[in-house]
């Protein structure tokens, strides 16, 4: 029996990998787009169970705290980031998100009229960013930063580029392999928007944010909407090399 042509099994895969990629991306999109899409409330009593609702106000004091890698600080949700410095567009140097976990616990959120307790954990955190570190690749890192790196086996030990590609090395002088460490964090008394679902008397989060919904929303629909264009492109190739197998 004869084997599919390679054009055709290229576009099989193709199809595959673009249909992943717009399915991840796509559900994304669908999950931050809670905070425009819930109900702005201010307490959830006599709320029923499963309605989209959306309560801003200020973060109460929790009983128990997460403490966040890098800084130490306690918080009741954080994203920890860790970015690299890397070639990018044209070979024009940029910083490429290598980690990105998010960890949350549960607190409560004063509103103007009720106290609302948040479950754990959210699925989403969208937090202003602070750059707790900047590491060049021949720099020793802060203690916890280093204690962090060796302890997390999700996150790259040695660097990716630690000088520009060879050709280029004559004219160029980028700090490739330059690692950025920040922390998005929410801590007790900040302002905080959360999204989510009542279950039982508590919000059930999709996205706990310190921005305001259209402007969290913008912000965190980018990355999925290229990852949309992306898979899009994918499934027409797949196509067309279907077509023309």
């Amino acid at each position: 029996m004869a084997l599919p042509a390679l054009p055709s099994l290229f576009g099989v895969a193709m199809l595959l990998l673009g249909a992943v990629v717009c399915l991840v991306s796509g559900r994304h999109v669908w999950r931050t787009a809670a905070l425009a899409r819930a109900e702005a409330v201010d307490r959830i009593d006599g709320v029923g169970d499963g309605s989209l609702v959306r309560v801003s106000g200020t973060v109460a004091d929790a009983d128990r705290t997460l403490t966040t890698p890098f800084s130490g600080s306690d918080c009741v949700a954080c994203r920890t980031v860790v970015e690299e410095r890397r070639p990018g567009a044209l070979l024009l140097p940029t910083y490429v998100t290598i980690h990105d976990p998010a960890r949350s616990t549960a607190f409560d959120v004063r509103t103007p009229h009720a106290t609302v307790s948040v479950a754990d954990p959210a699925r989403t955190v969208a937090l202003d960013s602070t750059v707790v570190a900047t590491v060049s690749p021949n720099d020793e890192p802060p203690e916890r930063i280093d204690r962090y790196e060796r302890e997390t086996e999700t996150l790259p030990q040695e660097t990716v580029w630690t000088a520009p590609p060879a050709p280029l090395a004559p004219v160029l002088a980028f700090s490739f392999g330059t690692r950025r460490y920040s922390e998005h964090r929410v801590s007790p008394g900040d302002e905080v928007t959360v999204a989510g679902r009542v279950v039982d008397g508590r919000l059930d989060p999709l996205v706990v944010s310190a921005g305001t919904p259209g402007g969290t929303l913008a912000r965190l629909s980018k990355t999925s909407l290229v990852g949309l264009l992306v898979g899009a492109f994918a499934v027409a190739l797949g196509v067309a090399l279907l077509v023309v197998g």
